[in-house]
């Protein structure tokens, strides 16, 4: 079982550490879909918590059809990530037919080295996400790809989820986007990834500009792992 919040500030992520989640995923503008965070805040946070942080790299969210300036900011995201020491990195990239750029995530891949690396939910904008999540498994860097298995009908998107889970090879399917205390454990029954993703459900009126509330991502994780913390 591996849980996962979402932080956007320091105090994010101390009071995660303390809920019993296993990583953070450390990001700004959350109501944007989650962006790099600032230098200061990567190197702050890896510093003061001792549970794995995996990083946003996105640098703007008009698309995912990123131009060569933008991967050269992305790259250069990458490497100074790398530097300060978080565990991993959360990237995605897609071509203009919303299928995933294989060019530009093998650009960006060659600077992941030492680094896991999950694909965010970008791959939900392709037209078939189990098999965008077969062309992943080609890439041994990638260790997760986060999904709410694409768009439309609930109990469709499991089976969608369940589907790429067969397919995606030697990476975890994380799931994430609309779980929560009242679906997770039915989510669990039917798809058993084991890896979950939670943002607003974890936070105060689950509103996503509000802090983490400690009490609901302690209940969450004790939910998932059947432990006490």
């Amino acid at each position: 079982m591996l849980i996962e919040y979402i932080a956007t500030t320091i105090e994010d992520a101390i009071l995660i550490e303390q809920s019993g989640a296993d990583r953070i995923e450390l990001v700004s503008a959350l109501t944007e879909g989650g962006l790099t965070p600032s230098y200061a805040l990567i190197e702050e946070a890896v510093n003061r918590v001792n549970i794995p942080v995996n990083i946003m790299v996105r640098p703007h969210s008009q698309s995912f059809d990123y131009s060569m300036e933008d991967i050269l900011v992305m790259k250069r995201d990458i490497q100074m990530i790398k530097s300060i020491g978080a565990n991993g990195v959360v990237l995605g990239a897609l071509t203009e037919e919303n299928e995933i750029c294989r060019h530009t995530l093998e650009e960006l891949l060659v600077e992941c080295k030492g680094l896991d690396v999950t694909f965010h939910r970008a791959i939900d904008e392709t037209a078939n996400p189990s098999q965008s999540a077969h062309l992943l498994s080609e890439y041994k860097e990638v260790t997760s790809i986060l999904t709410s298995g694409g768009h439309g009908d609930f109990s469709e998107r499991l089976k969608v989820i369940s589907e790429m889970k067969k397919m995606s090879g030697h990476i975890d399917i994380l799931v994430g986007g609309g779980l929560n205390k009242g679906n997770i454990l039915s989510i669990h029954s039917r798809v058993e990834t084991g890896h979950y993703h939670f943002g607003t459900a974890v936070r105060k009126n689950n509103s996503s500009v509000a802090g983490i509330d400690l009490q609901a991502a302690k209940e969450l994780s004790r939910m998932l792992k059947g432990n006490v913390y």
